[in-house]
């Protein structure tokens, strides 16, 4: 039975045709950013990007017995498994929303565009604070991707895992950092644009965890026939109850 629901998952997703490209720009991207940081990506935020990652694929596959719960009532419901539409973060409820659409475009811009863009054109200094951020923010994006098929507890845990990294990690230091530097060059635009651009980021991620995410998006997965709740065999461990 469990060989039929992977097998019947894997007919309507596959990570080499539904993620890889994606996952391998980003890398990709994530690395640049790595190579313009100066050392200033710390060996903290390398190992809680990757680190967390591994965490929710080991997770998945430990503790929620590999999502099979969740695609074997898709399964029983004749339901295609769709991670990209109704299947995604959000249960596909905010996807075809022009504001969604307008606050995800922005957050791309902001945060993804415009940064890179920074590494590129301005002074080493400000392209080594852009980069912590930006590479953070890359590897959250190959972690969404990847991880379609995981169980929803730990898919929500992504978005929330990786802006709180960020706000109070990259983006904080960021933004206190180049304030500091635009006051020792006031009159540069380079500077103060660093600076105004970084506290966009750190106003626009505090509202995505604490509003978009917390009270927003996680109160959709709360629906247990949707997201079936595995059955635990101990009180304090996170291991599934044999059948």
């Amino acid at each position: 039975q469990k060989l039929n629901t992977i097998l019947s998952m894997a007919t309507t997703y596959s990570f080499l045709n539904d993620a890889l490209v994606p996952c391998s720009i980003f890398t990709l991207l994530g690395f640049l950013a790595y190579r313009h940081s100066g050392n200033l990506v710390s060996n903290a935020d390398l190992i809680f990007s990757i680190g967390f990652l591994a965490f929710v694929f080991v997770a998945n596959a430990v503790s929620f017995d590999s999502n099979k719960a969740q695609f074997e009532l898709m399964e029983k419901d004749k339901i295609n498994f769709e991670p990209m539409g109704k299947h995604s973060l959000g249960r596909g409820q905010f996807i075809t929303k022009k504001s969604f659409l307008v606050y995800f475009a922005v957050s791309k811009i902001m945060g993804l565009m415009v940064p890179l863009i920074m590494i590129y054109t301005c002074p080493d200094d400000v392209a080594a604070m852009v980069s912590p951020s930006l590479f953070v923010l890359c590897v959250q994006a190959v972690a969404e991707q990847s991880t379609a098929a995981v169980h929803d507890v730990l898919r929500i845990a992504i978005p929330f895992a990786y802006t709180a990294y960020r706000l109070f990690g990259p983006l904080q230091s960021w933004a206190f950092e180049s304030y500091s530097l635009y006051l020792e060059k006031p009159g540069e635009l380079v500077y103060a644009s660093n600076c105004g651009l970084a506290w966009v980021n750190l106003i626009f991620a505090a509202y995505n965890l604490f509003v978009f995410l917390l009270l927003r998006t996680l109160p959709v997965y709360f629906d247990k026939t949707q997201t079936p709740e595995v059955e635990m065999a101990y009180a304090l461990f996170p291991l599934p109850k044999k059948q």
